[in-house]
Formats: C-alpha cells, structure tokens, sequence
C-alpha cells in the first residue's frame, strides 16, 4: 500500500505488532473494547482493510485505525441477498481529531475493501454521535436505515447506516433523508418507545440533534450541557426538547 500523506500523519497497514498500540487507542476513546485475539481474527482475514493512521516523524506513535469484516445478508435498500463491507471500529485519539484522519482511514479502506466484490457499506454509530453521523452522509452517502436500541453497553441506541457502492464518490450527493430515515420518523421511535432523549431541534430547518444518554463521545452532544447549539446546516439556535411520555415538548 502506498503511504498516504496529509499534514502531520501518514497511514499504512495494520501489522500484529501493532495491535497493542491499536488496542491501546481503542480503550482510550471508546466504551467497547475488543480481546486481544478479535484484533488478529480481523487481521488475518482482511489485512489489507485493517489500517493505521500515524505520525509521521514517529511511526511507532499510532492515532488513530480502522478495521471492516465481510458478511451477507438481506440488502438495506431491498430485497436482494448482498455481501456487505461492515464497519467494525474506527476511533482517532482525541488531540488528533478535526484533522481529516477519520475520513481518509475511510476513504482509503472502503476502496481497499472492494476487493471482496461488496454491494454495501454497513455501520452502527452512536445516535448522539453527530459529527460521526454528518461526516457519513455528507461525505459518504449513507443513510439511517433503522435504529438498534439499546445497542451500546450504557444503553444508547445506534443508527444503522448503509451505503450502496455505486453511491461512494458520486460526485452528486444525495439528500440526508433520501432512502433512509427522516427526523420525523426518528423522533416518532422515540416517542413510540418512551425513550427519555433529549434533543436539540432546529425551528428553523427541521434538524435534529441527540444529546448523549450517559457517555460523553467526542463529537457528541455533552448530556450535561444544557446550553443552545447552533445548528449546521443553517447556523440558527437549537431548541431544547425533551422525548419522554410519550410527548415532545419544549425543555426551555
């Protein structure tokens, strides 16, 4: 592979030695950690898609990584039997964040990835993980397909997200709510399910944004903060709303 370069980092294959440096990443920034022989299962079947973001005047210092495997099932866009590429961990230490590294660890491993003749990328992630979640649809073009509840260890909900292949790097990117969830039908679930969210909703354009239950994840809507957001795709204050009851009702 050739070494990708963009600032203060390079990215490169993962190796077994690398591994503990890879876990040690992996306890730092996220709640679910994996064993030890998880990491070389992953390695030894897909070598080339498990990658390693560095820094480049210290190799041995890893920030950050990316690891898929390959399964088949029913497709999330119909009813065709698909093999799919599905996301399996991508975490960067948090002083390196906001640098572009998560999205070329992306970039380069779903291109790597195709190699197994794939139709679909696949993914969960945190429904409070905002950043993570706009850095999917609009650079990716994934979609909300459904949400998992209870999907973490702390009890948070994750969105399930796809994308066909024959969408990554279109140059025309399709609309958020295009073949995927929309807002409404999210706050809905929530409603359905009683589910004590709070949210942060957009008056002006309609956006949502969900605060975090208990942890607190970079990119992630501090559930202690309970002061106004600006929303991104219009740049007005948010409001505060509270899902519980069965209501959606104004927080402050």
């Amino acid at each position: 592979m050739n070494l990708m370069k963009t600032l203060d980092f390079s990215i490169r294959s993962c190796s077994y030695n690398d591994i503990p440096a890879v876990m040690d990443v992996n306890e730092i920034t996220l709640p679910e950690n994996y064993p030890l022989f998880f990491y070389e299962q992953i390695l030894e079947k897909y070598p080339k898609t498990f990658i390693i973001a560095f820094k480049k005047d210290d190799p041995k210092q890893i920030i950050g990584y990316i690891m898929w495997r390959v399964e088949r099932g029913h497709s999330s866009f119909g009813l065709q039997h698909v093999k799919k590429a599905h996301l399996v961990s991508l975490a960067v230490l948090q002083d390196y964040r906001r640098q572009g590294i998560a999205n070329e660890l992306l970039l380069e491993s779903m291109e790597l990835i195709r190699e197994f003749k794939i139709s679909e990328y696949v993914l969960e992630v945190r429904v409070s993980n905002s950043v993570a979640v706009k850095l999917y649809i609009d650079l990716h073009n994934f979609k909300k397909i459904r949400i998992i509840g209870h999907y973490y260890r702390d009890g948070e909900d994750a969105f399930y997200m796809a994308a066909k292949t024959s969408d990554i790097g279109s140059k025309q990117i399709s609309s958020q709510n295009s073949g995927g969830m929309t807002d409404k039908e999210i706050k809905q679930y929530f409603l359905d399910k009683n589910q004590g969210y709070l949210l942060y909703n957009c008056p002006n354009c309609g956006s949502l944004k969900i605060k975090a239950l208990t942890y607190s994840l970079a990119g992630s809507v501090d559930p202690n903060n309970n002061d106004f957001v600006i929303c991104a795709d219009c740049n007005q204050e948010m409001t505060l709303s509270d899902i519980s009851k069965g209501k959606f009702n104004s927080y402050k």
